[in-house]
């Protein structure tokens, strides 16, 4: 049978899940960045309701143009306010 190897001993090292990082609080965001992220959502909003009262038809997408670009203000909308600290 072979031989296990021997631990070191006198140096106490503790486990990584023992080890507590320092916590720091998180730096608080720029004050524009609420304001960015609501602006987005109202625009994101308003170029849908746009699309659909005007029935503009973009290049690519069909009548689904200013559906599409409203959703992705939207998502750029919440986005932003998803990092307001």
């Amino acid at each position: 049978m072979p031989e296990s190897k021997h631990r070191r001993k006198g140096k106490y090292r503790p486990r990584p899940r023992q080890v507590e990082g320092q916590k720091t609080n998180p730096t608080p965001s720029p004050p524009w960045v609420p304001g960015i992220g609501a602006g987005l959502l109202g625009l994101g909003v308003l170029v849908i309701l746009l699309g659909y009262f005007t029935e503009i038809q973009g290049p690519v997408f069909g009548p689904n143009f200013m559906l599409i670009v409203g959703f992705v203000f939207l998502a750029l909308g919440f986005g932003f306010l998803t990092q307001w600290r």
